[in-house]
Formats: C-alpha cells, sequence, structure tokens
C-alpha cells in the first residue's frame, strides 16, 4: 500500500539524517582533524541535506500526482483540519504527524502537505518563523508550482473554505486561517505572474469575509504541547537543520575559521530519535511494547480457555437444540401420518383398559416396539 511505502521512505531517511549528523558531530568535535577535513565534511552534509529536500519534493509530487495515491490523500484530506474523536481520525492524525517528519525537508512540500490536510493554523504559524537562508530563487520557482497546484482541480475545496466563518478562527481548519496562509505566500513573493495569481484570488475572497481581513489578534499563543506547537516545532527544527547547514557551508568557503561548534539541539541519538518519530513516551514503553510484539510473533500470548469452554458450550447447546428439533419433528410426522392412525388407537384403547396396571402395561409396550422393529 502507498501508506507503508511513504512511511518506510520517512523512516530511512530520518535514520539516514541522524546518522550523517553524528558522523558530522565526530568530526567536528575531533581535535585531530585538520581545517580542509571539516570544510570537506561540512560541504557533504549541505549537499546530503539539499539531496534530502530534493527527495522530500518528488515525495510530494507523487503524492499529488500519482493515481496509486489517491487512497492516501483521500485517508489524509482534512485530517488535522476536521479530526474527529474516532479510532480512525488518530490514525489519520498520527500518519499526518509521521508523513510530516519527511515533507518538513522541503519548505513547499511542507506547505502543500498541510494545506491538503488542512493543517492551516501550522502552516502559517510556521510561515511567520521562516529563515531568509530558506528564500531563495529555487524557493520562488517551487512557490510557483504550489501555486499552480492550488489553482487546480485538486485544491478546489480550498476556494469554497474560504468563505467559510468559523467560531473559533483560530481553529486548525478554519477559513480565516487559510486566508491567513495564502496571504503570508502571497507577501514572500515577488510581483510576478504567480503573485498576481493569488492576489486575485485572495481579493474575490476578501470582498465576501471582511472579518477575514480586518480580523485581529491572530498572533494568539498557542498552548505549549498542544498539536499545533508540536508540528510547528517540528517544522522549525527540520528547517534550522537546513539553514545551520547552508550557513557553515558558506563559511567554510570564506576565510573564517570554520565553527566545530553543535548545538544541543542536533546531538539526537538514533534511539531518540527513533522514539520520537514512533511517538514513544520513554524508553521502557518502547522495550515493553516490543517484548510484546516478540511474544505474539513466538505464539506465546496466553490463550484465553474460558472462551473457548463458552464456544464449546455453545456448540454442545446448538447440537443438542437442532436433536431435539429434529426428534420433534419426527413425532410430528409420525402424528400426523396416515399410517400410524391405527398405532394411536392401539395405544389408547391399551391405555384406557387397564389404567391400575402401569407397571404391566410398561412391558406390553416394550414387546410391541420391539415386535415393530
Amino acid at each position: 500500500p502507498p501508506e507503508f511505502v511513504f512511511v518506510s521512505f520517512a523512516y530511512e531517511l530520518d535514520n539516514f539524517i541522524v546518522s550523517r549528523m553524528k558522523h558530522r558531530e565526530k568530526i567536528l568535535e575531533s581535535p585531530e582533524v585538520d581545517t580542509q577535513t571539516i570544510k570537506l565534511e561540512l560541504a557533504s552534509f549541505a549537499r546530503d541535506l539539499a539531496f534530502v529536500s530534493n527527495f522530500s519534493q518528488q515525495l510530494g509530487i507523487v503524492f499529488f500526482a500519482a493515481p496509486e495515491t489517491e487512497q492516501l490523500r483521500g485517508a489524509l484530506k482534512d485530517s488535522i483540519g476536521f479530526k474527529g474523536e474516532t479510532v480512525r481520525d488518530e490514525r489519520r492524525a498520527r500518519l499526518f504527524h509521521i508523513l510530516l517528519y519527511t515533507f518538513s525537508h522541503n519548505i513547499v512540500a511542507t506547505l502543500a502537505f498541510c494545506l491538503w490536510s488542512g493543517a492551516y493554523l501550522t502552516a502559517s504559524t510556521f510561515l511567520q518563523k521562516i529563515d531568509p537562508l530558506d528564500v531563495s530563487l529555487m524557493f520562488y520557482l517551487e512557490i510557483d508550482q504550489l501555486i499552480d497546484l492550488i489553482e487546480r482541480p485538486l485544491f478546489r475545496h480550498l476556494h469554497l473554505r474560504m468563505l467559510e466563518c468559523e467560531d473559533d478562527p483560530y481553529h486548525e481548519g478554519s477559513g480565516a486561517m487559510l486566508f491567513r496562509t495564502l496571504k503570508s505566500i502571497m507577501m514572500l513573493l515577488p510581483q510576478s505572474t504567480s503573485y498576481m495569481i493569488l492576489k486575485e484570488r485572495l481579493t474575490s475572497m476578501a470582498r465576501y469575509r471582511q472579518s477575514a481581513v480586518a480580523l485581529s489578534g491572530l498572533s494568539k499563543h498557542i498552548d505549549p504541547g498542544s498539536e499545533t506547537d508540536v508540528f510547528v516545532k517540528r517544522i522549525v527544527n527540520v528547517r534550522r537543520l537546513h539553514c545551520d547547514a547552508k550557513w557553515r557551508n558558506i563559511r567554510a568557503e570564506s576565510l573564517e575559521e570554520p565553527c566545530r561548534l553543535v548545538g544541543e539541539d542536533q546531538k539526537l541519538t538514533a534511539a531518540q530519535q527513533r522514539r520520537e518519530w514512533l511517538g514513544y513516551a520513554d524508553e521502557d514503553e518502547e522495550l515493553a511494547t516490543k517484548e510484546k510484539i516478540k511474544q505474539n510473533l513466538l505464539g506465546n500470548t496466553p490463550k484465553k480457555t474460558e472462551l473457548v469452554g463458552v464456544y464449546e458450550n455453545l456448540n454442545e447447546m446448538e447440537a443438542s437444540a437442532q436433536l431435539v428439533l429434529n426428534e420433534n419433528e419426527e413425532c410430528e410426522q409420525c402424528v400426523t401420518s396416515p399410517t400410524t392412525k391405527g398405532l394411536i388407537k392401539q395405544f389408547e384403547q391399551m391405555s384406557a383398559g387397564d389404567e391400575g396396571k402401569e407397571d404391566q402395561s410398561k412391558p406390553q409396550w416394550r414387546e410391541y416396539w420391539a415386535s415393530r422393529q
């Protein structure tokens, strides 16, 4: 299934980045390494992150264009903006969080993914924290493709959603947040064709929702630990890693001494990164889950014998009930059969002839049935 392919790529990309971060940290903190080796390592790390960014962009193109991902697109559509309370909704939101780890390596892929999943507040909050190093010529070219994608029928539902006025404009899937996100994208663009297309769209929308244009207090504080806060932190941390690599590479190409310091936020072990990605609270929870999966694979799970007994009793009851039903049907057939009317009359005469001798009549019954057989 496509969701398995995307999750597998997300997992492998995270492992690749963690391994490269550990290798870079080892090179930078080693006092025996010369300056030239450090410059080569920083340039190599920047190229690796550029490759990951391009790979994330291609995944985004496959996600929105390939017919094989139609089912996955349907599952993730509005998975955050219109999230319910069912188990299926929780799984959809969890899948969005996992794939966000991959799409965060490319800004435009992140914005497109958030717009499709209804995470408008996440996209709007992230755009307010965008780093100047992320705004480049490639960024403008990719933004042009995003605006062209938004104008296609695939994103037609966004055009109508901007007309909605919700009670809570700070909700993830509110039309006000969608309007603000697109307005922020427009303000980052130079006055080009894409700028004019988006401007015309937002101007026509603003005529129908004056409240969205004059909405005040959009910089509402986001509660720490909330779902939006987790999403924004993930995107910001990934983009900070990319910008740090760009800055180190630029500095390494200059005459200045390369920086050997590695931030604490970039000193993540592979185990910590895996637990964060899979959603484990701590190491104990991860070990307990692995042990449970291992026992299930080995077939050492405790069997519910009481349930088996219940099913066996039900089977016995069903068999006995079927036997009684068959006997009753046979009796009814015997009674209603024309060939047995004479026998019934004989039984009635034998019973009426000697009512006081019940014990003596039983052998007669046995003899009669023995003769009939």
